[in-house]
């Protein structure tokens, strides 16, 4: 009985990690938002991606327990005639069976519901305070 329980823990667990790293598996490359909006508490939703232009690149990795993989976010901003650019280098992980994006910038962490993700879309969800942040993502390479 007890080598039952012991092999049952042991698959529970193998598919639980195997669900993360296929996710991983699934951001590994370059995505682009084609949908960037944030709705507020006040239910009004304005969608920025006319203004900015954003580009993750996911480090496809190999996750064990605790391990982060290497994100690149590009933002370019265009407002009343002025572009400006920013690149951040972060860390991120998928946990929770594949459920949520968890990314790591400097000594804060912000976690992001995974609401689909295939091999060519991605759709995730924060929800910050009275602020909600959806973005819609194309993979590009």
């Amino acid at each position: 009985m007890k080598k039952v329980l012991l092999v049952a823990i042991i698959v529970i667990v193998a598919v639980a990690c195997n669900k993360n790293q296929s996710a991983v598996r699934k951001l590994d490359g370059t995505w682009k938002a084609t949908s960037f909006a944030t709705t507020d508490s006040t239910g009004t939703t304005v969608d920025l991606i006319g203004f900015v232009d954003v580009t993750f690149v996911f480090d496809g990795c190999k996750l064990k327990k605790d391990e982060y993989c290497n994100i690149t976010t590009t933002t370019i901003t265009n407002a009343f005639g002025f572009t400006s650019s920013t690149t951040e280098n972060d860390l991120y992980r998928v946990i929770d069976d594949g459920t949520t994006l968890e990314i790591k910038a400097d000594s804060t962490t912000s976690t992001m519901t995974i609401v689909e993700l295939t091999r060519s879309s991605l759709k995730v969800k924060q929800v910050d305070g009275n602020q909600t942040t959806n973005i819609v993502a194309t993979k590009t390479s």
